[in-house]
Protein backbone atom coordinates (compact mmCIF):
# COMPACT_ATOMS: atom_id res chain seq x y z
CA UNK A 1 0.00 0.00 0.00
CA UNK A 2 1.37 3.66 -1.07
CA UNK A 3 0.68 6.97 0.64
CA UNK A 4 1.26 9.89 -1.07
CA UNK A 5 3.52 12.38 0.92
CA UNK A 6 0.58 14.89 1.40
CA UNK A 7 -1.66 12.09 2.71
CA UNK A 8 1.18 11.20 5.35
CA UNK A 9 1.47 15.21 6.41
CA UNK A 10 -2.08 14.97 6.58
CA UNK A 11 -2.06 11.95 9.10
CA UNK A 12 0.82 13.32 11.25
CA UNK A 13 -0.96 16.90 11.28
CA UNK A 14 -3.44 15.08 13.06
CA UNK A 15 -1.32 13.18 15.28
CA UNK A 16 0.60 16.53 16.29
CA UNK A 17 -3.00 18.84 16.54
CA UNK A 18 -2.63 18.94 20.27
CA UNK A 19 0.96 20.24 20.16
CA UNK A 20 0.68 22.39 17.59
CA UNK A 21 -2.60 23.70 18.94
CA UNK A 22 -0.96 23.95 22.39
CA UNK A 23 2.07 26.08 20.89
CA UNK A 24 -0.03 28.39 19.52
CA UNK A 25 -2.38 29.33 22.20
CA UNK A 26 0.99 29.29 24.44
CA UNK A 27 2.84 31.59 22.15
CA UNK A 28 -0.66 33.61 22.15
CA UNK A 29 -0.63 34.15 25.74
CA UNK A 30 3.01 33.78 26.47
CA UNK A 31 2.61 35.78 30.35
CA UNK A 32 -0.16 33.22 31.06
CA UNK A 33 2.04 30.47 30.02
CA UNK A 34 5.07 31.56 32.31
CA UNK A 35 2.30 31.72 35.00
CA UNK A 36 1.36 28.10 34.23
CA UNK A 37 4.72 26.90 34.65
CA UNK A 38 5.78 28.69 37.73
CA UNK A 39 2.69 27.56 38.76
CA UNK A 40 3.71 24.10 38.55
CA UNK A 41 7.15 24.81 40.32
CA UNK A 42 9.43 24.46 37.75
CA UNK A 43 12.79 26.72 37.83
CA UNK A 44 13.45 29.90 35.57
CA UNK A 45 10.03 29.73 33.92
CA UNK A 46 10.29 32.08 31.07
CA UNK A 47 12.96 29.18 29.89
CA UNK A 48 11.00 26.01 30.32
CA UNK A 49 7.62 28.29 28.79
CA UNK A 50 9.70 29.45 25.07
CA UNK A 51 11.15 25.83 25.64
CA UNK A 52 7.87 24.36 25.65
CA UNK A 53 6.88 26.40 22.90
CA UNK A 54 9.62 25.52 20.59
CA UNK A 55 9.09 21.65 21.12
CA UNK A 56 5.64 21.60 20.89
CA UNK A 57 5.65 23.88 17.66
CA UNK A 58 9.44 22.23 16.18
CA UNK A 59 8.32 18.70 16.78
CA UNK A 60 5.28 19.02 14.84
CA UNK A 61 6.94 20.82 12.20
CA UNK A 62 9.54 18.10 11.64
CA UNK A 63 6.84 15.36 11.81
CA UNK A 64 4.41 17.04 9.12
CA UNK A 65 6.70 18.09 6.88
CA UNK A 66 8.80 14.50 7.38
CA UNK A 67 12.28 16.62 7.66
CA UNK A 68 14.04 14.67 11.08
CA UNK A 69 10.60 13.04 11.92
CA UNK A 70 12.48 10.96 14.11
CA UNK A 71 14.21 13.55 16.04
CA UNK A 72 10.49 15.94 16.32
CA UNK A 73 8.82 12.46 17.31
CA UNK A 74 11.79 11.86 20.33
CA UNK A 75 11.47 15.64 21.14
CA UNK A 76 7.67 15.02 21.59
CA UNK A 77 7.82 12.08 23.22
CA UNK A 78 9.71 13.04 26.01
CA UNK A 79 8.00 16.57 26.26
CA UNK A 80 4.62 14.16 26.97
CA UNK A 81 6.51 12.08 29.09
CA UNK A 82 7.78 14.66 31.81
CA UNK A 83 4.29 16.56 31.30
CA UNK A 84 2.70 13.40 31.94
CA UNK A 85 5.02 13.00 35.31
CA UNK A 86 5.35 16.52 36.57
CA UNK A 87 1.40 17.86 35.67
CA UNK A 88 -0.13 14.75 35.89
CA UNK A 89 0.42 12.72 39.03
CA UNK A 90 -2.71 11.13 39.26
CA UNK A 91 -0.93 8.43 41.67
CA UNK A 92 -0.04 10.90 44.15
CA UNK A 93 -3.36 13.21 44.37
CA UNK A 94 -6.98 13.70 46.46
CA UNK A 95 -9.21 11.46 45.18
CA UNK A 96 -11.48 14.46 43.70
CA UNK A 97 -8.01 15.12 41.48
CA UNK A 98 -7.49 11.07 40.53
CA UNK A 99 -9.71 10.94 37.70
CA UNK A 100 -9.01 13.78 35.39
CA UNK A 101 -5.28 13.66 36.11
CA UNK A 102 -5.53 9.61 35.14
CA UNK A 103 -7.41 10.49 32.11
CA UNK A 104 -4.42 13.05 31.29
CA UNK A 105 -2.29 10.65 31.86
CA UNK A 106 -3.13 7.82 29.96
CA UNK A 107 -4.61 10.27 27.10
CA UNK A 108 -0.60 11.83 27.07
CA UNK A 109 0.54 7.75 26.90
CA UNK A 110 -1.58 6.99 23.91
CA UNK A 111 -0.39 10.13 22.43
CA UNK A 112 2.94 8.60 22.74
CA UNK A 113 2.08 5.63 20.64
CA UNK A 114 0.68 7.60 18.03
CA UNK A 115 4.13 9.76 17.79
CA UNK A 116 6.12 6.33 17.59
CA UNK A 117 4.03 5.50 15.08
CA UNK A 118 4.27 8.42 12.83
CA UNK A 119 7.96 8.59 13.84
CA UNK A 120 8.07 4.89 11.53
CA UNK A 121 5.64 6.22 8.89
CA UNK A 122 8.08 8.68 8.30
CA UNK A 123 10.86 6.63 8.63
CA UNK A 124 9.15 4.35 5.87
CA UNK A 125 8.15 6.90 3.42
CA UNK A 126 11.50 8.94 3.30
CA UNK A 127 10.25 11.44 1.12
CA UNK A 128 9.70 14.65 2.88
CA UNK A 129 7.90 17.78 1.50
CA UNK A 130 10.54 19.92 1.41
Amino acid sequence: MYLSRAAVAAINAGITCPFWASALVKAADFEGTIAEVAAIGLPAPVFVAVMTVLVQAGGSISLILGVFAPFGAAALVIFSLAASFLVHPFWALPEDAFLPNFAAFTANMGLIGGLIAAAILNTLHKDPVL
